[in-house]
C-alpha cells in the first residue's frame, strides 16, 4: 500500500475536458486516481510504501498537510493483497482504479474507453472511479478491448482518502484514551 498527499483535479480541467466530454461525463466531478498525472503529488510528497496500516498514522506527520478542497491524503492498495475494511473510521473509500504495467491508471491514460468499455466508464462515481464489480468487469475485458496490448493487463487498486483527525472525532483527553497495540499507544495517539 502507498500513501501520499495529492492535488485534487476536476473533469473540466483543461487536460481532461475533451476526454470527459466525449464520454459524456459531468464536469462537476473530481478526479481521484493512483496516477500522478491526474492527481499530482503536493509539495515534496511522493508515493510512500507502507507495509501495514499501522505505519500510516506515523507517516502522516511527515507528509505535507492537505488544504481542504484542494489536496488530500491518498492511500491506495493492491486490492488482491491488502484488505482494508471499507468502513474504517479514518478512511473514506473513494472507489477502484486500474493500475497498468507502467504504474499508470488505465482509466485516465493510454487509450480511450470506447466500445464495450464506454458503459463502464460512464458509470464512474463522483471521483472518476469504478465500483468493485465494474473494476472486475473492466479487468476481464480490457485485454480483448485493447487487442492484448501489454497495458491492458491491470491490477485493481482500492483508493481511500485518509481523513484529517478533526473530521475523525473530537479530540479526547488523554485520560479517556485506552492504550492498545504493541507500543501501548492508541491509534488516536499515534495520529496526533
Amino acid at each position: 500500500m502507498w500513501l501520499s498527499t495529492r492535488v485534487i483535479r476536476f473533469f473540466d480541467d483543461y487536460e481532461y475536458r475533451e476526454y470527459t466530454d466525449n464520454l459524456g461525463l459531468p464536469a462537476r466531478y473530481e478526479i481521484r486516481s493512483i496516477d500522478s498525472w491526474c492527481n499530482p503529488h503536493f509539495s515534496y510528497s511522493r508515493n510512500f510504501r507502507l507495509d501495514s496500516l499501522e505505519q500510516l498514522w506515523d507517516l502522516l506527520d511527515w507528509l505535507p498537510n492537505p488544504v481542504s478542497s484542494q489536496q488530500y491524503y491518498l492511500l491506495f492498495t493492491d486490492a488482491s493483497k491488502h484488505k482494508i475494511p471499507e468502513n474504517h473510521p479514518r478512511l473514506k473509500l473513494l472507489g477502484y482504479d486500474l493500475l497498468d504495467i507502467e504504474g499508470k491508471s488505465s482509466l485516465w491514460n493510454y487509450r480511450p474507453w470506447i466500445g464495450v468499455l464506454k458503459p463502464l466508464v460512464q458509470k464512474v462515481n463522483r471521483y472518476g472511479l469504478l465500483t468493485w464489480s465494474d473494476a472486475v468487469t473492466a479487468q476481464a475485458i480490457l485485454p480483448q478491448a485493447w487487442h492484448n496490448h501489454p497495458r491492458s493487463v491491470v491490477k485493481i487498486c482500492t483508493l481511500f482518502e485518509v481523513l484529517p483527525l478533526k473530521y475523525f472525532q473530537k479530540i479526547k483527553s488523554p485520560s479517556n484514551i485506552t492504550p492498545v497495540g504493541a507500543n501501548g499507544r492508541s491509534p488516536l495517539q499515534r495520529a496526533i
